[in-house]
């Protein structure tokens, strides 16, 4: 078995060097450097969130001149969208412009994401607005209800956010605020009422890129376009290379796989817990392994576990195969290689977050943020874990298939060891007899009309000699010619 977990061991090192299974597809080929195109459709969720930081990591790792976010998206989580805007501020920070191309629809955290950008080009069609943070129930049924003062609390975070982009970016404060509060003082142009007081805000493409006439910038949009390459046209990067990030089957893997983490996690530290009290390695050691590497090649792949998580995780199973090979019983060596394990695991829920200066007036995103999910997470882990240690110690033992793996509390003298056979061999000792067969050396003598299997002392023996027991070991009746008396005597 241990070749097995060797085998396992190199499939672990292979999976883990695999590259993320996004891609970036080339479109056109030129001399003028290269723009990232990523994709922002559906709703911004955490499993949208695993592929932006995957992404980004990509674009930096190409250097492109420029990041366009392809938009049409209802909205999403406020925390999800938050972490994506440091991104994007993360990339212009390091001399990358992110600039924002709505195809259809910005709304509500779409359009936040456009306010983070560079600069905002729309499609005739599109709409941008609607930002106002609002909490649905988890029980459904729509909107939740909040407290006051608690949706004010969440509302001023978001008008704050908002403004500072705004401030950041070079578009107007009062759009971006009449976006995410109706209590706004109201947007005109001139005498025209572009937004009265209590409504949101929604722009359609000519309304954001209409010019005002107080200042004769465009009211939030740089201009309407028919397509990504008009866009490029626009910036100045009409012979870039394009390369946009596309999804792949595995990264839907990956969102089911960090969906049921825990329970993987779980089950694959209870099937080693398992192999702990079997002899060898087996079945659930090779079971234990598989899912840990499920549950981190899945994590991997979602952007979560680095090298660092990687190597607790090698680390741990090192010790475990420590602890099964060479060492007896379940010592020290086998908890710091569980610990290793958990360690690497609750690590792995927690991504690496862009550094970027925070917005003023806006708390930033910290790992804090994230270590109510991993306790969570590392708790449901736990009770699998103790539940089902205790379950099986409360019921595997009076199952039948648990009695097939284990030796009866008696057995029948044919069934096993008989002491009665030994006691009957060691009776032999001293006795004469005659061999049946040819010793070479083993073979069959009589003793007192017994068939008895015994082994000549190193030595041939024919048949019919009267042979002698000398030694009885175990299992081995050991004999010798017996000498014939001398003419002389």
């Amino acid at each position: 078995m241990k070749r097995y977990f060797i085998y396992i061991l190199l499939l672990v090192f292979i999976c883990l060097s695999l590259p993320a299974s996004g891609t970036a597809v080339d479109q056109t080929v030129s001399s003028g450097g290269s723009v990232f195109v990523l994709p922002v459709e559906g709703a911004i969720d955490k499993g949208m969130l695993m592929v932006f930081r995957r992404a980004f990591r990509e674009a930096a790792a190409l250097g492109p001149r420029a990041i366009i976010l392809e938009i049409d998206t209802p909205g999403g989580g406020l925390n999800e969208t938050r972490e994506i805007i440091d991104w994007v501020r993360a990339s212009k920070k390091g001399g990358c412009p992110v600039y924002a191309y709505v195809r259809q629809d910005a709304l509500s955290a779409g359009a936040l994401l456009c306010l983070s950008s560079s600069g905002i080009y729309m499609s005739e069609s599109a709409i941008i607005g609607s930002a106002m943070p609002i909490v649905l129930s988890p029980l459904g049924g729509g909107v939740q209800e909040l407290p006051a003062d608690v949706k004010e609390k969440m509302l001023s975070m978001v008008r704050a956010m908002v403004v500072s982009l705004a401030q950041e970016n070079g578009y107007r404060e009062e759009v971006a605020v009449a976006m995410v509060d109706p209590n706004h003082p109201g947007v005109k142009d001139g005498d025209e009422v572009v937004c009265p007081q209590g409504q949101l805000l929604n722009f359609t493409a000519r309304n954001a890129t209409k010019v005002s006439s107080a200042d004769g910038q465009p009211m939030l949009a740089k201009g309407i376009v028919s397509s990504l390459e008009e866009v490029l046209e626009a910036v100045g990067m009409s012979d870039a290379h394009v390369q946009r990030f596309e999804q792949e089957g595995a990264d839907i893997l990956a969102r089911l796989i960090t969906a049921i983490g825990p329970l993987l996690l779980g089950l694959g530290i209870l099937a080693l817990w398992i192999e702990f009290k079997t002899p060898g390695f087996g079945v659930f050691g090779i079971t234990g392994i598989v899912l840990l590497l499920i549950y981190f090649f899945g994590h991997y792949v979602a952007g979560l576990a680095g090298v660092e998580e990687v190597a607790l995780v090698l680390l741990g199973i090192v010790l475990l195969a420590v602890e099964i090979f060479l060492i007896p019983g379940f010592g020290v060596t086998g908890v710091v290689g569980i610990l290793c394990i958990l360690l690497g695991a609750g690590l792995a829920v927690i991504p690496q977050l862009p550094t970027v200066t925070p917005l003023p007036d806006v708390e930033p995103i910290s790992v804090f943020n994230y270590l109510t999910e991993a306790m969570r997470s590392l708790l449901f882990t736990l009770l699998i874990c103790f539940g089902g240690i205790w379950l099986l110690g409360r019921y595997l033992p009076k199952s039948s298939f648990y009695q097939k793996l284990v030796v009866a509390d008696g057995l029948a003298a044919g069934a096993g060891y008989d002491c009665t056979a030994e006691q009957t061999r060691q009776s032999l000792l001293g006795q004469c007899g005659r061999s049946m067969t040819v010793l070479r050396p083993s073979g069959t003598a009589l003793f007192s009309g017994k068939r008895v299997d015994v082994v000549a002392d190193g030595e041939f023996i024919g048949k019919g000699c009267e042979v002698e027991v000398i030694a009885v070991d175990g299992t081995a009746v050991v004999v010798r010619a017996k000498a014939l008396p001398s003419e002389d005597a």
